[in-house]
């Protein structure tokens, strides 16, 4: 099992990487794309760098040449570790653009003291990561930015449609990435150990469940982390001590009596 630090990767701002205002429109988009696309292009450009400023700027462009995946952009940004609030009725609304990671269920354990006062939990627990080989690709071959079969995300979705729902299958584009990464087997994700610092609120039930979203599962490149779901168990209440210092009293004179009647006889 490969083992994942617990410090979040730091991305830059996709309108930042391709050199756009917020507002700008898809034409402004695609032009800086391909302006910037022809300078950083692993093949032409010198800098060390080269390879992973034209996978950033792949990924920002598969990300804001798409209107909804632009919309869920705009509205969350970047979901790394510990962001919360993500509005699940607008993604069971959208069209399928993006795949999501399943979500994680753990359970934990609290006192009863702890559960109305509240508290701090450190929970760990594994999960899918990010392949940082392949970047979640799930290959090690740059994709064609004008590749017509993936529009340049290296990987194909095909949505099939099922009795209850619709099935999305995401795979290695098979027109322009022809090997998959030796990491992740072309998975895009690898099993890592997480641990997180869960803040219990005051007040907390037993049964109830806590959300923490973008902590759960990851599936792959241009994907959105499922959330970590907590399931709470609240220990009942010790005895009251007085009681059973009470009851320790009881038993002690029950034994002198006895113990003295023993000895009178």
């Amino acid at each position: 099992m490969r083992k994942n630090p617990d410090v979040a990767a730091v991305k830059r701002d996709y309108y930042d990487v391709l050199g756009v205002a917020r507002d700008a429109d898809a034409d402004t988009i695609k032009r800086a794309f391909h302006a910037l696309a022809r300078d950083w292009h692993p093949d032409v450009a010198a800098a060390p760098d080269a390879e992973s400023r034209f996978r950033e700027l792949a990924e920002a462009y598969a990300v804001l040449s798409k209107r909804e995946a632009r919309l869920l952009y705009d509205r969350y940004g970047y979901r790394g570790r510990g962001n919360h609030g993500f509005d699940e009725a607008l993604w069971e609304a959208r069209p399928a653009v993006a795949a999501r990671g399943e979500n994680i269920q753990v359970e934990i354990e609290l006192r009863s003291f702890e559960a109305e006062e509240g508290t701090r939990r450190v929970v760990s627990y594994e999960a899918a990561a990010r392949c940082k080989a392949c970047t979640g690709r799930g290959s090690v071959g740059l994709p064609d930015p004008e590749c017509e079969h993936c529009d340049g995300t290296g990987r194909k979705r095909t949505v099939s449609s099922l009795d209850i729902a619709n099935l999305l299958q995401i795979e290695l584009c098979p027109a322009c990435i022809p090997e998959p990464c030796s990491q992740c087997g072309g998975e895009g994700t690898v099993s890592a150990e997480r641990r997180i610092r869960l803040l219990v609120p005051p007040g907390v039930q037993d049964g109830a469940q806590l959300r923490v979203g973008g902590d759960g599962n990851d599936a792959g490149a241009g994907s959105i982390p499922g959330d970590l779901l907590v399931r709470v168990k609240v220990l009942p209440p010790p005895r009251d001590p007085r009681l059973v210092r009470y009851a320790a009293l009881v038993l002690l004179v029950v034994a002198i009596a006895t113990l003295a009647l023993y000895v009178s006889r």
